[in-house]
């Protein structure tokens, strides 16, 4: 659970890190700071300034300008989210999570609101209410993409292995809505062998265009198949055959951690392969 919190926190600042981008976002917030020392009770323009604050990473700024914004209008219908964000993004989920639950009180059915307060829950190590708010983004979303479908499943793994199988519902719900999608087959593939299911991780593999399966982290997935399967002489010498593979794309996606690769390629029992997996896809999950 601390790799959890550790992993969401770096996603949330790597999504906030400086870039040209952020050229732009100092203009913008120029050009409301002038407009505003001609109408400083603007809850609007306050509003924006203190968003590009936030997406500036000038948490004191933001805050500052919010609670400006609450002190003018207390009942403002959208200040609650806006500061909630903001607590969350800058480190502060326990605050987040209180302020958007009070905006999702009036708008329940709000997706963005509903992904922040997930957020905040994930850095709190609580995997679960997280999971429960991707349920309702992608209940309520119009076209929900295979990347909600990852986050809801992700949350339930993160929750340990009695909640694989609510992980395979979403993943299930996903390749019915976008039938095909690699990154949802891999990972229902890979809860598949972390569950000995190996019909279901059959099937997904051989859903796949010929190509993919040259990938290294789809030879891997081959591999554990066959090691599950009993094929042992196959399964080691598919690991092997990734081992030796010294292309940054196989050092970048194995799936498994080299050492469990090295263990696999020379005792490929069905044992080892099952606790290498489950492994794998709880580091995935987190």
């Amino acid at each position: 659970m601390k790799l959890l919190r550790a992993v969401t926190l770096l996603i949330l600042l790597v999504l906030a890190l400086p870039c040209p981008a952020h050229t732009d976002l100092q203009l913008q917030i120029d050009k409301l700071t002038h407009d505003l020392s001609s109408d400083p009770a603007n809850t609007d323009l306050l509003m924006k300034r203190g968003d590009l604050h936030r997406r500036h990473q000038d948490w004191g700024l933001a805050h500052d300008d919010f609670a400006r914004v609450r002190q003018i209008d207390p009942g403002h219908p959208y200040i609650d989210w806006f500061a909630g964000r903001l607590e969350v993004e800058a480190g502060e989920p326990q605050k987040g999570i209180a302020l958007l639950d009070e905006f999702l009180k009036h708008k329940p059915q709000h997706v963005i609101a509903l992904q922040n307060r997930a957020q905040g829950y994930l850095l709190l190590s609580q995997p679960l209410p997280a999971a429960n708010d991707y349920r309702a983004v992608i209940q309520h979303s119009k076209t929900p993409g295979p990347e909600l479908y990852r986050a809801c499943a992700s949350a339930y793994l993160a929750a340990g292995e009695t909640y694989y199988e609510q992980a395979m519902d979403i993943v299930r719900q996903g390749l019915m809505r976008i039938p095909g999608e690699i990154s949802l087959t891999g990972l229902g593939t890979d809860i598949s062998l972390a569950r000995a299911d190996l019909d279901t991780a059959q099937t997904l593999i051989d859903s796949l265009p010929g190509p993919v399966m040259g990938l290294s982290q789809w030879k891997v997935r081959g591999a554990l198949l066959d090691c599950l399967s009993g094929q042992n002489e196959s399964a080691a010498k598919g690991f092997i055959g990734v081992i030796n593979d010294t292309s940054q794309a196989r050092k970048t996606a194995t799936l498994i951690s080299p050492e469990w690769l090295q263990k696999l390629a020379t005792k490929p029992t069905p044992e080892n392969c099952l606790a290498a997996q489950q492994y794998a896809l709880t580091m995935d999950g987190l």
